[in-house]
């Protein structure tokens, strides 16, 4: 049975249709929305520049370039879709108040000082966040005491560093473990040539001297090819130990010494420092932590309330007035002696430091006789 033919006005019929449909038909790129023409020059020429030419407001212009560089990566059409028609919602916004409209201009002018006050609390952020990321380098930044780890058979000459970094004291720990682990093999390894030889003399007298010549399974070369294995790995495991010792005895260098010397100056100018502020009666932390400490539990269970006060303020920087007068009776040394005793001025400022005590004094009566006729009827 043959299939009926369409009638040739049924074909031109389907062919206007086909015609017709076809440039409606959705045609998919082969390359992504944002790197066509179509997408970049409207939205970077039109949009961006437009919104930055209208905004008028240096807030609102500001925050339309964070959130166009916040939403640069976007691929998703639905959100691209989405944004570009808040951004150009805006456009049309800042066009109307650049035109006149005042309502559009309060509600920009509002805007502007919302993003104002937004920008100084992320500004202030901004500022706390790098004080505390600061403070933390401090905490952990590593100081050469100027002292040295010694050596050891398991690390060389280092520098002593607080915080100790981590992988020193995992190597020294790695070390120490595979020490020990080498030197059991060296004592498994000798047990076992040592059987061996021991199986090469059994077996010598159990054939007889007859077969002396002759090839075994332990003597004669036999012997030699059992034990070769065991004396490579026995000589792998003795020369890292060999390297143990040489990293023991290997001399100190002089960019290290150099380098402690340098540390242990900027100790002692530190700690110059630190004890000229004290003397001024700036106190450091390490100051305060000091002075809150108190004797050992067995000697301050047999102290006084009397000794204790005067342990107390002798742990103080000071050295003069009361706290030396302290100091010297505990026995304590005094960095400067005859320090304490200038509390009453110097011999050759007496007569100046009179006069201003006598004008001080007669100052002082003076204004108590003004204030006891004041209060007189």
């Amino acid at each position: 049975m043959q299939y009926l033919q369409p009638s040739a006005t049924s074909l031109e019929h389907r062919a206007q249709i086909a015609k017709l449909v076809s440039p409606l038909r959705r045609v998919t790129p082969r390359v992504p929305f944002w790197k066509l023409a179509a997408h970049r020059v409207p939205t970077l020429w039109t949009l961006y520049r437009g919104l930055l030419r209208h905004a008028e407001r240096e807030n609102v212009r500001d925050r339309v370039r964070v959130l166009f560089r916040e939403n640069r990566h976007t691929t998703s059409l639905v959100q691209a879709t989405k944004q570009l028609r808040q951004g150009h919602k805006w456009l049309d916004a800042f066009r109307s108040a650049k035109a006149g409209n005042t309502n559009m201009q309060a509600v920009l002018d509002r805007y502007d000082r919302i993003l104002a006050v937004r920008r100084e609390e992320e500004l202030w952020k901004e500022r706390l966040h790098r004080v505390f990321v600061q403070e933390a380098s401090v905490r952990t930044r590593r100081i050469h005491k100027g002292s040295f780890i010694r050596q050891s058979l398991y690390n060389k000459l280092l520098p002593r560093i607080i915080p100790q970094p981590e992988h020193i004291g995992g190597m020294i720990r790695r070390r120490r473990k595979a020490r020990e682990r080498r030197l059991g093999v060296k004592s498994e390894l000798r047990g076992w040539m040592d059987d061996l030889k021991r199986e090469c003399r059994f077996e010598l007298a159990a054939v007889g001297r007859a077969h002396h010549g002759r090839e075994g399974e332990y003597y004669g070369n036999a012997l030699g090819e059992w034990l070769q294995p065991l004396q490579d790995k026995l000589k792998i495991t003795d020369d890292a130990l060999i390297r143990d010792i040489k990293r023991f005895q290997e001399p100190y260098s002089p960019e290290m010494l150099e380098a402690a010397r340098r540390a242990r100056q900027r100790k002692v100018a530190n700690k110059t420092r630190e004890k000229e502020r004290e003397a001024r009666g700036l106190y450091s932390q390490s100051t305060i932590k000091r002075m809150q400490q108190g004797p050992p539990a067995h000697v301050l269970a047999k102290m006084t309330l009397e000794q204790r006060k005067l342990y107390r303020i002798a742990l103080g920087p000071s050295e003069g007035g009361y706290a030396a007068a302290v100091k010297l009776k505990l026995g304590m040394k005094l960095r400067k002696p005859n320090l304490w005793k200038l509390e009453g001025g110097r011999a050759e400022n007496l007569a100046m430091l009179e006069l201003k005590e006598n004008d001080i004094m007669a100052e002082n009566e003076r204004r108590q006789r003004k204030d006891a006729d004041e209060i007189v009827p």
